[in-house]
């Protein structure tokens, strides 16, 4: 049994009787459970001088109990009582139970945010913390040095896409050596980023192609195309792609093809230029022709030169006249 307080009253005539409440109940000695000691002395003065100790067996759910004590004595033939103040007692005893949460809640936190996962047990005194975060299936790494430990609270400073992911506490109650762990999972969220972009760099008028956006981002963003076609999303290695069947025409080929990508927090934007596959065969037609027509230009003026040497081609003045 634990000594809980002592009561004392002095100064009294008739002796007063001494008796202890825990949370405004009365308490009766129990055998185990709980256990008065009184004594009773009177002074040279002639008045009494009471003392009343308590001892109680006392549990867990006793943390939060309130106990006072009454002393019952009579005045002009009157009984009265008066009241100790309450006390609360200090109780120890091991966790059984703990709790990690996220501050803010997991579901508001997004890039460039502090965090903290702070972690609870119901043990008195509290017991000392460890964190973790899972890398793989079966690795989990310490980061006990960036917490306070005593306190149960690991700080993350401007968390990324890569803070995301499952957090464990552990707890390790020095009185009786038992472990005790929570988990909980991390998400950070983050704005969208087109990280590809492909479709055939040379199109005919009326052909029909594929392009292709795919972003990353969380939550799952939506895609749309500034042109109409069919589109079809899919989902590729965390990443969110989106492949568009159109048609080629006139203003497609003037002002290409816009993909957007946005959640919650943003929107990213890329632009899609196609060329007419035309442009660079008329270039080689006009380089073609040019060559030819050097060509042609050559091999006439060699035949005009050959026959000018053997004569067949007059000066282009009237002849010589004998003297």
């Amino acid at each position: 049994l634990l000594q809980i307080a002592q009561c004392v009253s002095r100064n009294s005539f008739p002796s007063p009787n001494i008796t202890w409440h825990k949370n405004g109940e009365q308490l009766q000695p129990e055998e185990k459970m709980v256990k008065i000691l009184a004594t009773m002395t009177r002074e040279s003065s002639g008045l009494y001088t009471a003392s009343s100790t308590l001892f109680a067996h006392v549990t867990r759910e006793d943390r939060n109990s309130l106990y006072h004590c009454t002393v019952h004595y009579w005045l002009l033939g009157q009984k009265h009582t008066m009241d100790s103040q309450k006390i609360n007692i200090t109780v120890f005893y091991p966790a059984q139970h703990v709790k990690l949460h996220v501050m803010p809640s997991s579901a508001l936190v997004k890039e460039g945010d502090d965090v903290k996962l702070v972690c609870e047990a119901d043990g008195n005194p509290a017991p000392v913390f460890s964190f973790y975060k899972r890398e793989l299936e079966d690795s989990w790494q310490d980061l006990s040095s960036l917490a306070d430990t005593n306190s149960g609270v690991l700080n993350l400073h401007g968390v990324n896409k890569s803070s995301s992911g499952l957090y464990k506490c552990q707890t390790l109650d020095l009185d009786d050596m038992r472990q005790l762990e929570k988990d909980v999972e991390l998400v950070v969220n983050w704005k969208p980023r087109i990280v590809a972009i492909s479709s055939p760099l040379y199109v005919r008028q009326d052909e029909v192609v594929n392009l292709t956006c795919k972003a990353i981002a969380f939550p799952r963003p939506s895609v749309r195309w500034n042109v109409n076609g069919t589109a079809h999303e899919y989902i590729e290695n965390q990443h969110v792609a989106s492949n568009l069947t159109v048609r080629v025409n006139h203003d497609l080929l003037r002002a290409g093809a816009m993909c957007r990508v946005s959640n919650a927090l943003g929107v990213s934007e890329k632009h899609i230029q196609l060329l007419d596959q035309k442009t660079p065969e008329s270039k080689g037609v006009i380089i073609v022709a040019i060559i030819v027509c050097i060509l042609v230009v050559a091999v006439v003026g060699s035949v005009i030169y050959f026959l000018h040497k053997k004569g067949k081609i007059p000066c282009g003045r009237a002849g010589k006249q004998d003297m």
